[in-house]
């Protein structure tokens, strides 16, 4: 799954040469791509024109379930930073369905999306809370997943909402270190990377923060945030992560119920 971010504009030859070209085909069976700002900066014609046909894939927001997880994958992109009264509908009609189809049992749900709901490092978002407030305050949300910034940040369990919030934005783009983040109390060393311990704000829960050199940027190596990527495994009634290196270096593994 890309979630969002295809630079500068996200033009059709962008979307081409920059991920269609480039994407790693064999990692799955199928590829979803996400709406995000930057693919929204020329009009959302590369996104929509280009790189949905090609992924066989019919609309940006979208939601497939198995035996146990309802996934729902939102569009936070073509309203910027928020979704409309029809997409909350969508979400609501689905959710209502495959708790109707499960015998009134709610399926575990997991959100995607290129925005944040909220996050300890750059600014919030007020306009998603305020749309999905009633799943939020209603624990329905076991764990969102969303890019946008480009960090990788694990945040601990919501203390009003319950779920599990994950920043998945290192994926491609170089993006400087924070001092606030270097400065930040180390939790985990793992070789020349390690996970930083931040404290909770009052829109933040407590998270952890990768930190470390980014041996991809030759010669700048020390200035930028190490590349990464996480997997999902859906086993039964458990979600599995793991946040990798570029390289393929296991550097996280945890499991949500």
């Amino acid at each position: 799954m890309h979630l969002g971010d295809v630079y500068y504009s996200g033009t059709e030859d962008e979307v081409q040469e920059r991920f269609l070209d480039v994407w790693p085909k064999s990692a799955g069976k199928r590829t979803i791509a996400v709406n995000s700002n930057h693919e929204m900066y020329s009009g959302g014609f590369g996104y929509y024109k280009r790189a949905l046909p090609a992924l066989g894939q019919s609309a940006s927001y979208l939601a497939f379930e198995n035996a146990h997880w309802l996934l729902a994958v939102l569009d936070t992109a073509y309203i910027d930073h928020d979704i409309d009264n029809e997409q909350v509908a969508w979400l609501n009609l689905v959710i209502r369905q495959v708790s109707e189809a499960n015998g009134g049992t709610p399926k575990k749900l997991v959100l995607f999306s290129h925005q944040q709901p909220f996050s300890r490092l750059d600014s919030q978002g007020p306009k998603l809370q305020n749309a999905l407030r009633h799943l939020l305050q209603s624990k329905a949300i076991t764990a969102w997943y969303w890019g946008h910034e480009h960090q990788c940040v694990i945040y601990d369990s919501h203390p009003h909402y319950r779920l599990r919030g994950r920043c998945l934005g290192n994926g491609g783009i170089p993006e400087p270190r924070k001092k606030e983040v270097r400065e930040a109390r180390t939790e985990t060393a793992l070789g020349p990377v390690m996970w930083k311990r931040m404290s909770p704000t009052n829109d933040s829960p407590s998270c952890l923060v990768l930190d470390g050199p980014n041996p991809d940027v030759k010669g700048d190596e020390e200035k930028f945030v190490p590349h990464g990527y996480m997997t999902l495994e859906l086993d039964g009634p458990t979600l599995r992560e793991r946040v990798l290196l570029a390289d393929g270096t296991e550097i996280l593994h945890n499991e949500i119920e």
